[in-house]
């Protein structure tokens, strides 16, 4: 089986594929808890090989148990992926991104795509039907704005995500709604709609933890992938251990 670990800033989420890339296990555990945890996952499943990466700093001593894996990757720049990376500063580039766009290119091989992923921030990034990862947009997620408006100002509360019905928030509550979460959701669909006119027909895959909140949202034919960034680190983990 292949052990693929994908850690945040807070989360870290990791799942097990078998050789016919069916999703064994999935699981989303706290970062701190995340070297504990997969102690006692490991064990227990016949793992040959692991990929991880992450967004912040990795505990060493997680490190060090996959590195008993018969073949384990730390990914970075450097490591090989069945799509061609045209970030002109790929070093800066978030692996989760670059998985992404991977697990997007496993599903629409040969089709262009446009990868949204809404998490702490909003990324949208472009891949190509050749497989050429272009790059894209980063903005700040619904939480992050949310947060920013109550942390930044001195009277704006601190607001639940919900989804408004009316146009315009008859109190402040809901007028940091609108603004927040229609916003964020209006800045997707424009982008959305000035891709398709630029580049013509092309497929929209979302995943993130506010996918499906858009996903009821929009009128826009998406495609639903919540594993995507980890069905890609295991396309990457296939690639390099051919």
């Amino acid at each position: 089986m292949h052990l693929v670990i994908d850690i945040g800033n807070t989360r870290a989420k990791y799942a097990l594929f078998d050789h016919q890339d069916n999703l064994v296990l999935r699981d989303v555990v706290l970062k701190r808890h995340a070297a504990s945890v997969l102690k006692k996952v490991i064990p227990k499943y016949p793992v040959t090989a692991a990929i991880i990466t992450g967004t912040s700093e990795i505990d060493d001593f997680l490190i060090r148990n996959l590195q008993e894996i018969s073949v384990f990757i730390h990914m970075d720049s450097n490591t090989k992926t069945p799509v061609k990376n045209l970030y002109l500063t790929p070093s800066l580039l978030g692996r989760d991104r670059l998985a992404a766009a991977v697990g997007a290119y496993k599903r629409f091989a040969g089709q262009s795509v446009l990868i949204i992923d809404m998490g702490t921030c909003i990324t949208m990034n472009y891949l190509t039907s050749s497989g050429e990862f272009i790059g894209g947009n980063i903005s700040p997620g619904i939480k992050m704005r949310l947060k920013a408006m109550h942390k930044f100002t001195a009277r704006l509360p601190l607001v639940e995500i919900e989804i408004p019905a009316e146009d315009f928030g008859r109190n402040t509550v809901r007028a940091l709604q609108n603004g927040a979460v229609k916003g964020a959701f209006r800045e997707i669909d424009s982008f959305i709609d000035e891709i398709r006119i630029k580049y013509g027909l092309i497929n929209i895959i979302l995943t993130g933890g506010d996918a499906e909140m858009f996903e009821s949202y929009t009128k826009n034919m998406i495609f639903v992938a919540p594993n995507l960034v980890l069905e890609g680190l295991n396309e990457i983990l296939k690639y390099n251990v051919k």
